[in-house]
């Protein structure tokens, strides 16, 4: 009877155990608790939101380490558990996403016990609140909630018989505020080569700066005023200065594609390494072309976006003797939430005095960085 019993006792404790353990692992911990829920064409997905574009809403899928980007117009509903910090129109709330309505356009966000709706294109920054996420990164985007940017990097290092050593940075920021944008971009290269029977050359040795703001007064029309400044030293250039004033506008095509022509005056002013050579002055018109246009769907990639730059500066007066042009073409492609890789075109074309040195010159890149 004593054994009937024991053995009993036994089962009703081991069972009770495996009970509790088959429990502890099926039951959701708190962080896989909370968690956003989207239903697209009916199909309920769970995760995160990571992002609010002009067309897209970037969404991470729980036990997933990509990132889908979804068309509004696909989404039926959006509920989120997390809070955001939510810029707009110079206004800064902290809320949680409770739908989307007035054909995809609007955004309702629960601010505590404030229910309100926002226009996805007023939308500035969106990011997730301090109180759910306090890493580094989440820090750095709460405090500049309206400053966006990117810094690329590429290193080469060759050694043996010939010995090579080329470096490259590339930065750039924006920060936007209602009708008011500011740009800042740096690039600097660097390279030197070295064979067994001759001295190290310097290749490269270059740092071009541009900081941009923009007032977009009405609608998408601006007026923007610019200073740029620059060293070259294998091409002769010891520093130059290229203040601009002007007028653009922006054309938007279906939110994923737009371009900016400005037309402006210009002042440009260079001195140059060589003392043979005299200092160059002229007053310029500023002709500038900007655009970008982002792809989704594309087969293995997913995302890719590619940019173009260029800024042409003829003499008022002497257009053929003396000018400045700067453009470029880059894609880039993003791999993770932060990370992507991006490969730039960078053509050159000014009245360069030394003959040897020429107009113009081509550089291909492939870069590495972060985007924040």
């Amino acid at each position: 009877m004593k054994k009937m019993v024991y053995t009993s006792l036994l089962l009703f404790v081991l069972s009770t155990l495996f009970s509790l353990a088959d429990t502890a692992l099926v039951s959701p911990s708190k962080e896989e608790e909370i968690r956003d829920t989207i239903v697209v064409h009916g199909m309920v997905l769970h995760g995160r939101v990571t992002g609010i574009g002009p067309e897209r809403l970037s969404f991470k899928l729980r036990y997933s380490d990509g990132t889908n980007r979804i068309p509004y117009k696909d989404i039926d509903s959006i509920y989120t558990k997390y809070n955001y910090h939510i810029s707009f129109k110079r206004m800064d709330i902290e809320g949680r996403i409770v739908g989307i309505e007035d054909s995809k356009k609007y955004l309702k966000i629960l601010e505590g016990n404030k229910e309100r709706t926002v226009k996805i294109a007023d939308i500035d920054n969106f990011v997730m609140a301090l109180s759910e996420d306090d890493s580094f990164e989440n820090v750095v985007r709460n405090q500049f909630p309206y400053t966006k940017g990117s810094i690329h990097v590429g290193l080469e290092v060759e050694s043996g018989i010939n010995k090579k050593s080329t470096a490259e940075a590339r930065m750039n920021l924006k920060r936007k505020v209602a009708e008011h944008e500011t740009r800042l971009f740096l690039n600097y290269n660097f390279e030197t080569t070295q064979t067994v029977d001759a001295p190290e050359v310097q290749n490269k040795d270059e740092l071009i700066a541009a900081a941009t703001y923009k007032n977009y007064f009405q609608n998408e029309q601006f007026f923007f005023a610019s200073l740029a400044a620059e060293y070259d030293r294998p091409r002769q250039i010891q520093q130059r200065w290229l203040p601009s004033v002007g007028y653009g506008y922006k054309f938007t095509f279906d939110k994923a594609f737009w371009l900016e022509p400005a037309l402006g005056l210009a002042y440009a002013t260079t001195s140059y390494t060589d003392s043979q050579y005299p200092d160059d002055e002229f007053n310029a018109a500023a002709l500038r072309l900007s655009g970008e246009y982002l792809m989704d769907d594309v087969m293995y990639i997913n995302t890719i976006i590619i940019d173009g730059n260029i800024m042409y500066y003829p003499s008022l007066t002497e257009p053929d003797q003396h000018w400045i042009m700067r453009s470029n073409l880059g894609f880039t492609i993003p791999l993770f939430d932060f990370l992507s890789v991006k490969f730039i075109i960078d053509y050159t074309n000014d009245s360069n005095p030394d003959p040897e040195v020429g107009n113009n010159k081509t550089t291909s890149s492939l870069l590495f960085g972060f985007d924040f």
